[in-house]
């Protein structure tokens, strides 16, 4: 057993300790894909009648991976250069103590290649379903915020400005529609994710030479295909056409998908840590006791969940370059590139877990301050009506005219610190426009300004959100079949 100073408790890893993070992906989660992928293995080629059928109660024996020694698989992964190598000798060990010959059916026909790819499979498919789950949550809380604030009027923001009014609702309403996006994606990814059984040289040449042997009665095609696609059903995943030693698509497509998780989390939390800003107070975290202190200053109240989540999405694309520059794999098993996949798809997969879960986490929790919203938009004294009434000033006077106007009028407010409807209505009444202008300009400048399309455009994420929940919540478990 691995001592004190050798185990990862996560000390750098705040966020993680809020989700499941290690569960899904620590050594011992891997070791026990690993060993799933193994004694699938072993129980298909008993179906397939390859392997005798008391390997069944041997298998029995064999599945739960705590019964190993991690940290001596661990160690002894150095020598053959992958974890498979050392897990297999033990495997063996072990299924020789419940009975003689056990080991000679164990880790037949595969490559160390095939049993780490599936056992990433098997990872991978278990980080995914918890992903769904946490986006799922994510999505509620945010369509209960859209909706909840449709006519919470705020300042929409560019460039780190006051832009054009905006309501909160409509703000939420494009974080849920960027997590219904992402949410298929995930889906998607969840539901194609292949098995690896291909051999030394991804020809299953081994197998074929066994089925031929030991099943000489029997098509050897049809043996060999009952035994990848029962492979493929007995550990919930999919049939690939062919092996992917060194086709690393599957990978790649992977990692931009926990990328996107990570980046659609941590772009809500990046909205969120900005509005918690004190000069700016619009949203903030309800804190509990404990939660957003600082070693120095006893008066804070950081949005500790948002800092987390933005610093996890933050370090995803460094990530993703390295599972994307594995795709270029040589010859039939690459050397290096394979094994360069491991460490970052771990930390990559981690990441999304924990991104997205305290993002759920913040949504569910994010306290709506509406009165501070409509103070802050009277910090410019007019100024973010400007585009509306430009817009309504076009069109008697002319586009450029217009512009022309409010921009002499805005500088003139800004550096003599008067409004600027006070400003605009003193040059529209020396420049002679009529009074109905006049009355309809001086109506802009008011926080109940039409907001365009957001009513509409907050419906029809809701719509969607509803139909896609919906959707989810009756969908059965996707027959999976080879493509």
């Amino acid at each position: 057993m691995p001592d004190a100073d050798t185990i990862d408790a996560g000390l750098l890893n705040p966020l993680g300790h809020g989700s499941r993070e290690t569960q899904l992906t620590s050594d011992s989660a891997w070791l026990q894909a690993m060993v799933d992928a193994e004694v699938a293995l072993t129980r298909t080629l008993i179906t397939a009648e390859l392997v005798p059928d008391w390997m069944n109660d041997v298998c029995d024996e064999l599945t739960n991976a705590a019964h190993l020694d991690l940290a001596a698989i661990a160690a002894q992964g150095r020598g053959g250069g992958n974890p498979v190598i050392p897990l297999a000798k033990h495997l063996g060990a072990a299924a020789e103590a419940v009975q003689a010959g056990a080991s000679d059916h164990i880790h037949v026909g595969a490559t160390s290649q095939d049993i780490l790819d599936t056992a990433a499979m098997l990872v991978a498919h278990r980080v995914t379903a918890e992903l769904i789950t946490q986006l799922t949550d994510l999505a509620h809380s945010l369509a209960g915020l859209a909706d909840g604030h449709r006519d919470t009027i705020m300042a929409g923001r560019t460039l780190g400005q006051q832009a054009s009014p905006t309501s909160f609702g409509f703000l939420a309403a494009g974080w849920l529609d960027a997590v219904l996006a992402v949410l298929n994606r995930v889906n998607e990814t969840h539901d194609a994710l292949p098995v690896q059984l291909g051999g030394a040289v991804g020809n299953l040449a081994v197998l074929t030479e066994i089925a031929r042997t030991r099943r000489p009665d029997a098509p050897v095609q049809h043996t060999v295909d009952a035994i990848v696609q029962g492979f493929a059903r007995q550990l919930r995943l999919v049939v690939p056409t062919l092996s992917w030693h060194t086709n690393r698509l599957v990978i790649a497509d992977l990692a931009g998908v926990l990328a996107s998780a990570a980046a659609v989390a941590g772009t809500i939390a990046l909205d969120v840590s900005v509005m918690s800003r004190t000069e700016i107070g619009e949203v903030s975290e309800r804190l509990g006791a404990g939660e957003g202190g600082s070693s120095a200053m006893p008066h804070k109240r950081n949005p500790v969940s948002a800092v987390l989540v933005v610093a996890a999405a933050r370090q995803a694309p460094g990530l993703v370059s390295t599972l994307v520059g594995s795709v270029l794999a040589e010859d039939q098993r690459p050397s290096g590139a394979w094994h360069a996949e491991w460490q970052p798809l771990r930390t990559l997969e981690g990441l999304a877990i924990s991104a997205v879960t305290g993002a759920a986490s913040l949504a569910a929790r994010l306290y709506v301050d509406p009165e501070r919203m409509r103070a802050n938009l009277e910090l410019t004294d007019g100024l973010i009506f400007s585009e509306r009434v430009t817009t309504i000033l076009a069109e008697a006077l002319g586009k450029a005219s217009a512009f022309d106007m409010v921009q002499r009028a805005s500088r003139e407010a800004f550096d003599t610190n008067r409004p600027l409807q006070i400003v605009l209505e003193g040059v529209l009444a020396s420049d002679g426009c009529d009074d109905a202008l006049r009355y309809r300009i001086w109506d802009a400048f008011t926080c109940t300004a039409d907001l365009g399309q957001s009513l509409a455009g907050i419906d029809r994420v809701l719509i969607r959100y509803r139909a896609q929940c919906t959707e989810a919540d009756t969908a059965s478990e996707p027959t999976r079949t080879a493509h």
